[in-house]
């Protein structure tokens, strides 16, 4: 029995023959799958229990090929890579898609505030791409399409996102009106003081809550925001980076030990202050938003956690809008139009080397 890499070889010689051969592309993103604890681990991390996760990381769905795309795709709360087991089969089973992109997963403990999720998302990421590239030449590098959903689009904005000075002026102020001192705002400045990603192109953002979501303060928010614990091994990480609970504190909320909830909610400081920060000048992005009541005005629609008002960007090149719940990963018209935007893209860059902005 022989068994050959479907990314390598596609046929074989067999009796003067050329013989192709089938193929099954996402047989080991199953097994990963089915062997990995991602379900269990997604929960306890955000209740900080023992066998969570306590840092991020990047998995590589296939060998790295400096000459294909790589789609980053970023989870919401509360969930893993388990999330996107749908698009990523829709990727690996299209010939075209699959030969123009390789698969990318973040995965991190969704319980910790957006400000440093984003942050220690930006530096696991930096450390991947020179472990595959040092010299930062690749294709790969230079054309990532990202993708994130619910809190996973939040931060997919802040990386592709300008701030300038915008963001260190708002912490200025803000530990000015808290009594905080030089070396405080020192530790904090790295959170507040970034630049688009190097290498990304293009966005795309489903069900992202980019001005917070009233849902994060009652219900279902409520309750989590009672329940989440940031685990002391981490809880004594963020205090050795930001000082003690003030410093955390100081980017947001008002709690001393500030979770992923209060991070989302629409009267957080810093979801309040990065929802006006502009993203990178010619990045196309896109919008994928999901309404529960497809009659509703759009202006106070809403897919049951993100008010359609919040998920909302001006100047995206496309915005789809899907009837559903906040699930919108797992519907089949996102996956259709997530395609469309991909082929859109490869289309875009063999025409000019992906200098237009195709409109869709």
């Amino acid at each position: 029995v022989y068994a050959f890499d479907p990314y390598e070889q596609r046929d074989i010689d067999l009796h003067g023959g050329r013989l192709p051969l089938a193929a099954n592309f996402s047989a080991g993103y199953g097994v990963w799958l089915a062997e990995s604890p991602f379900a269990r681990q997604a929960t306890l991390s955000l209740l900080g229990r023992p066998g969570g996760l306590r840092e991020p990381h990047v998995y590589r769905m296939q060998r790295f090929d400096p000459d294909r795309r790589i789609l980053l795709m970023i989870h919401g709360l509360a969930s893993s890579p388990e999330a996107w087991v749908n698009l990523a089969n829709e990727v690996m089973g299209d010939e075209a898609l699959r030969d123009g992109y390789q698969i990318w997963q973040v995965y991190y403990p969704t319980g910790l505030p957006l400000a440093w999720n984003h942050h220690e998302l930006r530096e696991v990421l930096a450390e991947a791409l020179d472990e595959v590239d040092p010299a930062g030449t690749s294709r790969a590098r230079r054309d990532i399409v990202v993708v994130g959903h619910s809190m996973g689009g939040v931060l997919a904005r802040l990386l592709v996102s300008n701030p300038g000075d915008e963001l260190s002026q708002w912490l200025d102020a803000r530990l000015a009106a808290r009594g905080g001192d030089a070396a405080l705002a020192q530790r904090l400045r790295p959170f507040v003081d970034f630049a688009p990603m190097p290498g990304i192109r293009r966005a795309v953002f489903m069900a992202a809550p980019h001005r917070g979501t009233p849902a994060a303060e009652r219900g279902i928010g409520w309750l989590f925001t009672r329940l989440i614990r940031t685990p002391l091994e981490l809880r004594e990480h963020l205090q050795s980076r930001l000082g003690d609970e003030e410093g955390i504190a100081a980017l947001g909320g008002e709690r001393a030990r500030p979770t992923s909830i209060d991070s989302l909610r629409d009267t957080d400081p810093f979801m309040r202050a990065a929802a006006s920060v502009p993203i990178a000048a010619g990045l196309p992005y896109h919008s994928i938003i999901g309404v529960e009541d497809a009659a509703a005005p759009l202006q106070v629609a809403t897919d049951g956690l993100v008010p359609y008002a919040s998920a909302h960007l001006d100047g995206a090149v496309s915005e789809l809008v899907i009837a559903g719940d906040h699930h919108v990963q797992e519907r089949l018209e996102w996956m259709l139009g997530l395609r469309r935007i991909l082929r859109v893209d490869m289309e875009a860059e063999g025409r000019d080397g992906g200098t237009r902005r195709p409109h869709i």
